[in-house]
């Protein structure tokens, strides 16, 4: 690769899927998506075996990697990424870095490095972006920066949403996540499901565990359990937004991972929550960005990049 830049890593861990990608002079040269395996140290040596086998590919060593984890991360360490199963303060940079040699390894949030590769877009406004995957995550842009506050700023998953409500993995009660992501999707389904409630979720469950797209399915078929449920799902992540919007008076709410897309049942029930909720005084708009689904891995070559002499 003589004359080419070094590759840098890229890894966006979240709590489904963990996307790997090599990326040579800001173009992903080679990725791969793996299931996330539950040990902890499985996942390590999953993000490093997939690294090698990507350099080999593509015939060079990245130079750095940089990790968006789903995760509040704080330096080196994970503090919290309940959805992968950490639950106290972990040294996952030292880990990675220790299997990674001699490459150099950053870890950041996954929400936070895809806004960051989105800030471009808006360099003149403040944002916030409510992203949602197995979890719900956050970030929020001011005119183009990033804001950190200890690492955990914009984590509206985590924000209170129903005093005494649903135990969360993080030790909390009545997060929002636990109400409006794709695991509670998915969670709504298994139950309509089981019980016998909607015919389309038994009949899927038959042969897997169904998940937050058959409820989405579900409901567009007219079955009115699975269409309250994501009603229900729409009315608490709506509430999240007024909420949000109250506290920071952004000038728009990006809106990133298919679930949240205009065109998904759970999508339009948000957008009629959001049309009853939304603060007289606030002029914000809300819109999905649809073509989300490299800003992650962007953000974390980005933040690799950093680390490249």
């Amino acid at each position: 690769m003589t004359g080419v830049p070094r590759p840098v890593g890229a890894v966006d861990w979240g709590g489904t899927w963990i996307r790997v990608a090599l990326v040579v002079g800001g173009t992903i040269a080679h990725r791969e998506r793996h299931r996330r395996p539950e040990p902890l140290a499985a996942q390590y040596d999953l993000i490093a075996t997939v690294l090698r086998d990507s350099a080999a590919a593509v015939g060079a060593e990245p130079a750095a990697v940089g990790v968006a984890i789903a995760g509040i991360v704080q330096g080196d360490t994970v503090a919290s990424a309940v959805n992968l199963g950490i639950r106290r303060p972990t040294p996952v940079g030292a880990e990675l870095r220790a299997r990674l040699r001699p490459a150099e390894v950053l870890v950041v949030n996954d929400t936070q490095a895809a806004a960051a590769a989105l800030a471009p877009r808006w360099p003149d406004e403040l944002i916030a972006v409510i992203s949602m995957g197995t979890g719900l995550g956050g970030a929020v842009l001011d005119r183009g920066r990033l804001l950190l506050g200890r690492g955990a700023a914009g984590d509206v998953g985590h924000s209170v949403v129903e005093v005494g409500g649903r135990a969360c993995a993080c030790g909390g009660h009545g997060c929002l996540e636990g109400y409006a992501s794709g695991r509670a999707l998915a969670a709504a389904a298994n139950v309509l499901a089981a019980g016998g409630r909607s015919p389309l979720l038994a009949a899927r469950r038959r042969d897997r565990a169904v998940h937050a797209g058959d409820l989405d399915d579900a409901a567009r078929a007219g079955d009115p359990h699975a269409r309250r449920a994501l009603d229900d799902a729409a009315d608490y992540l709506a509430t999240g937004i007024r909420n949000v919007v109250a506290q920071l008076d952004p000038h728009r709410v990006a809106l990133a991972g298919a679930p949240l897309g205009p065109g998904t049942g759970f999508g339009q029930a948000l957008r009629e929550r959001w049309a009853a909720l939304r603060p007289p005084w606030s002029a914000v708009s809300i819109e999905h960005v649809v073509d989300d689904g490299d800003a992650t891995l962007a953000g974390a070559a980005e933040a690799a990049r950093t680390l490249v002499p």
